[in-house]
């Protein structure tokens, strides 16, 4: 249980930052937007936008937190032994190959932005690849 709870208090750090980055991102784009964003941001304004997100970041990161924590578990189960920093390899190679997949077609998409996806991809990568096992202890 306490790894769900250290997977549960990482996401909500996790979603913390993921505003703060994403509101900075966005600011970026409604400078200078692109026809689909600008035709996005007729329809709908930038701070419904941001309250959207806040609204739904700290429950869903929370979620994605307590998964990760499960997972983190079944890790060490499943596959023990440390290595590069970490009190579980397998689990924390994992995060960090489904975080380099899940953010690079953003990267190329979101162009313009790419240091605030690179923050929220290492955010994460650390986060829940190093200090949740840490956390967990």
């Amino acid at each position: 249980m306490s790894m769900v709870i250290a997977g549960t208090a990482s996401g909500l750090l996790m979603a913390s930052i993921f505003i703060c980055a994403g509101s900075l991102m966005l600011f970026v784009i409604v400078k200078d937007p692109s026809p689909g964003f600008a035709l996005l941001f007729e329809r709908l304004p930038p701070g419904t936008i941001v309250l959207s997100v806040v609204a739904m970041a700290y429950p869903v990161w929370g979620i994605i937190g307590a998964a990760m924590g499960l997972l983190y578990k079944i890790s060490i189960e499943q596959a023990p032994g440390s290595g590069i920093g970490s009190p579980n390899l397998v689990f924390t190679l994992g995060v960090v190959v489904v975080s380099v997949m899940m953010s690079a077609p953003f990267v190329v998409l979101l162009w313009r932005v790419v240091a605030g996806v690179l923050t929220i991809a290492v955010s994460f990568i650390a986060l829940f690849g190093w200090f949740l096992p840490y956390f967990s202890r």
